[in-house]
Order: C-alpha cells, then structure tokens, then sequence
C-alpha cells in the first residue's frame, strides 16, 4: 500500500521533532553535567516545583516507569552531586521529599529559559481553541507511539 506524501510529511516532521527533542536532552545533560535518567528526575521535579507540587520516590517511579530502587539509585547520584536534597515529608514521616538545590535550580532554569521563551511566545500565537487542539493531536501522537515496538 502506498504511502501518502501527507503520511510522508508527518513522519518526517514527527522524525524532526524528535531529533530536537534528543538535541535539547543532549545539550540539557551537558550543561548539568548528569547522565540519562537523572536529567529526566531533574526536569520531573523542576515541572513539580513550578507547579507547587512535591516529589516522592514513588512519584517519580510512576512517572518514568521504573522501579523505586533505580530512581532511589539516581536521586542519590543527582544528591551526592549537589543538584537535589531531601527533605521530612511533613506528611508522611516514612517519606521524604525531594528538591532541586537553588545551584541546580537556578542552572537548569537558566538554561531553559531561552527555550521556554520561544515555546510561549509560539503558544501565544495560537487562539485557547487551537492549543487545545494542539494538546489533543500531542496526546494521540503519544498514544500511537506508547503502543508501538511490541514487546520493548
């Protein structure tokens, strides 16, 4: 069955996407001085902190889709490196929260503000319709991709 040059031109662009996508991780990782996942946690509780939310262990688990152990391992690597403290949950004494330390804050936020700049700059140009929109078509493109690779 052939393939649409519509079909073609989404692919393509889904292909670009990524590729950014990777590159902004890359660069992201190197200005922290952090490895794979760790960049993951930091962004997870950088998101968490803007939005006033606090960060368990088991919030990250869930979030990335691995085991409490392996994120346990990289919140003691990303602690140990000075980007993240733990602190008392005030509501759970059997958990502590995790933060960002204001160096690491202030460094990742920094280095992602040019980014986020042009991101709402972008977003602002579209009506609250079309980013709705917009976030739907985000969605089922997620959709698509989590269900793809069986057996990964």
């Amino acid at each position: 069955m052939p393939v649409s040059d519509a079909e073609l031109d989404l692919d393509a662009a889904i292909t670009r996407l990524d590729a950014a996508m990777a590159s902004l991780r890359t660069r992201l990782r190197d200005h922290m001085g952090i490895a794979g996942i760790e960049l993951s946690v930091v962004q997870f509780v950088s998101r968490a902190e803007s939005g006033g939310r606090s960060v368990r262990v088991k919030d990250l688990s869930s979030h990335l889709g691995i085991t409490g152990p392996a994120v346990t391992n990289a919140v003691d690597r990303l602690e140990r490196a000075g980007h993240l403290h733990r602190k008392p949950n005030p509501d759970d004494g059997r958990s502590r929260l995790i933060e960002l330390t204001d160096a690491s804050r202030a460094k990742y936020h920094a280095a992602m503000d040019s980014t986020n700049e042009h991101l709402h700059e972008l977003m602002s140009s579209f009506s609250d319709r079309d980013k709705a929109r917009f976030v739907r078509i985000i969605d089922r493109v997620i959709e698509a991709l989590d269900g793809g690779a069986p057996g990964l």
